[in-house]
């Protein structure tokens, strides 16, 4: 069953074609060798400990011009049908189904590529520079439009509000503008403590989460004011993560500790979680908000709670510390990236095992892990190594 399913996987890659539709909507599309899939090991069974070896391919996103080149930064548009990233250049791959890709280039970067951002509402594309300028790009046409400047370093995180009106953008020295999505034109900027690390708006665009190394911030964007910090006293590495609904904010420290959930409105702190073991990030919530993944950083394992009383749900085991963690969009798995680089895949309503996946990767040094909006596949992004997808949905069909 494993060789039938390989079979299928590379099957259906050597059918894809380009069509004359693929070309009128997207006019300098290719194929240009840059999805391949490699061979890894999974692993299925009824506990991880009982789980036995499986032949799998996942498939790997390159720069088929400097195959060897890391990936450096990435991005998903909302309907997660187009994937962009950069390989250590000036340039942007943009893939389609995976498969066929949009190159930009032209009149683009003068230095290396470092943060990207899909507007929610046109497929426009926002490319962050170590030469200091933000350019928006029109996918489909393979040009750009718009460009961002007046920065005063490296631009290392973008971020579009979910309606597409205004986008965010934070350098080195701890700074963050907030722009027209429309015309480009400036509207302010703040400055913060320490080194940003992310940047989420709430679903209303109305506030900007920035989270920084020791502490998050709030930020009313409509008023330019200040809400609150979120702080968790001497705690260092700092994380935080904003619900869906943009209500509520989960933070936590990087070693161990008590979680705790603030308002994302006013900044009052609602809830602590505590732990027997202490908890640490990564932290999550689930796609309802009605529950939080915590790491639990003595006894490697990750707990979930009910996010609203605190009250513990349910415990998924793994072999060593998960570093990142991600949800599927219909909460039925749970996907946790473990020290040595071990993808694992959950069942939520009963905690169960269901699959691990080998990475070849330390994942201390990953990035980030999402699941696709198929709630099928899981796209991993190591820094050091590969962007790699794995179809969850080929190894189940063989427990």
């Amino acid at each position: 069953m494993e060789d039938v399913i390989s079979h299928e996987q590379e099957c259906a890659l050597a059918r894809r074609t380009i069509t004359p539709s693929d070309l009128a909507e997207w006019q300098n599309i290719a194929f240009d060798d840059a999805s391949r899939f490699g061979d890894v090991r999974a692993f299925i069974g009824p506990t991880e400990a009982e789980a036995w070896p499986l032949k799998f391919k996942r498939l790997t996103f390159v720069d088929s011009r400097n195959p060897s080149a890391n990936c450096k930064c990435f991005a998903l548009s909302t309907d997660h049908k187009l994937l962009a990233a950069s390989f250590e250049s000036c340039e942007l791959l943009v893939w389609r189904d995976n498969l066929l890709v949009q190159r930009l280039f032209y009149q683009g970067h003068t230095d290396h590529v470092s943060s990207l951002s899909f507007s929610p509402v046109d497929h426009a594309l926002a490319s962050g520079s170590i030469d200091t300028t933000v350019i928006i790009w029109n996918t489909r046409l393979g040009n750009h439009f718009m460009r961002l400047g007046g920065h005063d370093g490296p631009v290392r995180r973008i971020a579009h509000t979910p309606r597409g009106t205004l986008i965010a953008t934070a350098v080195d020295n701890k700074s963050v503008k907030i722009w027209d999505a429309s015309n480009g034109a400036f509207l302010h900027s703040f400055d913060v403590s320490d080194r940003i690390n992310g940047l989420t708006f709430s679903p209303d665009d109305s506030r900007l989460l920035v989270q920084l190394v020791d502490s998050c911030v709030l930020y009313d964007v409509h008023t330019h004011t200040h809400i609150d910090g979120l702080h968790h006293g001497l705690a260092t590495l700092f994380a935080g993560s904003m619900s869906h609904q943009g209500d509520r904010v989960v933070t936590g420290p990087g070693s161990s500790g008590q979680v705790k959930i603030w308002s994302a409105v006013t900044g009052e702190e609602l809830l602590t979680i505590g732990h027997r073991r202490n908890l640490a990030n990564p932290l999550i919530f689930s796609p309802d908000d009605t529950e939080v993944l915590a790491s639990c950083y003595e006894d490697e394992t990750v707990a979930a709670y009910d996010s609203w009383t605190g009250e513990p749900r349910r415990v998924y085991s793994i072999s060593q510390r998960a570093f990142r963690m991600a949800y599927s969009p219909d909460a039925h798995y749970v996907a946790l990236l473990a020290r040595d680089g071990g993808l694992q895949v959950h069942d939520t309503k009963s905690g169960a095992f269901l699959a691990k996946f080998e990475s070849g990767e330390q994942s201390r040094d990953n990035k980030e892990i999402r699941f696709s909006s198929d709630n099928q596949t899981v796209l991993t992004y190591f820094p050091r190594g590969l962007l790699a997808l794995y179809n969850i949905r080929d190894v189940l069909r063989l427990r």
